[in-house]
């Protein structure tokens, strides 16, 4: 991902996060974090509910990124899409990230169920990750800790961000990391980093 990229996602989540608590401007989306869920540091699960403030959004985007040691690269491969049935208006639906196994680098399953795009699961597999050697592997994940209302359809935005190390020790990592890779050390001194993302869009 270009750095003049991840400077205006940075400028557009500012605008979204400087409206937190505010009522929900109309064609808008909300993610809202389950407490329960994104408390676990394990990143074994993680959980948001969204609601469109009569959105108009057509459908939604999940993207994979991977840190090549300089830049975020999209993972093509691993991006995939649902069609709405209807635009999303006021529907409410659930995304679910569940590791599927207790390893470290296991891999994840997104899960979405909303009546308006129905029931979704896909595995994102990674042959680098699986790779990694397990000895003194440790996996650091970060989601959003807060709601983030008045979300703009068409806008991408990191809904977990997952860093790896192989010599035992853990450097803490926040959802920020996806934005600004160059600020974080947990990203910087990795071995591997992936992210995913959403994207609530105006056509498929």
């Amino acid at each position: 991902m270009k750095k003049r990229y991840a400077a205006g996602l940075a400028l557009a989540l500012v605008g979204i996060l400087s409206v937190c608590g505010q009522p929900a401007a109309d064609n808008t989306i909300s993610l809202t974090p389950v407490e329960e869920t994104t408390a676990d540091q394990s990143g074994r699960l993680i959980e948001y509910n969204f609601s469109g403030h009569r959105s108009e959004a057509e459908g939604v985007l999940f993207g994979c990124y991977i840190w090549d040691g300089s830049t975020w690269q999209k993972d093509e491969d691993a991006t995939f899409g649902l069609r709405c049935s209807a635009t999303l208006g006021s529907g409410k639906g659930t995304i679910k990230f569940e590791r599927d196994g207790d390893a470290a680098n296991a891999n994840y399953k997104i899960g979405m169920d909303s009546p308006q795009l129905g029931g979704y699961a896909q595995v994102m597999d990674s042959p680098e990750r699986n790779s990694l050697p397990m000895e003194g592997l440790t996996a650091t994940v970060a989601a959003w800790e807060e709601p983030v209302n008045d979300l703009a359809v068409d806008t991408e935005i990191p809904l977990l961000v997952r860093v790896f190390r192989t010599d035992g020790t853990i450097i803490p990592v926040s959802i920020d990391a996806f934005l600004e890779p160059e600020n974080s050390k947990a990203v910087q001194e990795s071995v591997y980093a992936e992210a995913y993302t959403v994207i609530f869009c105006y056509e498929m």
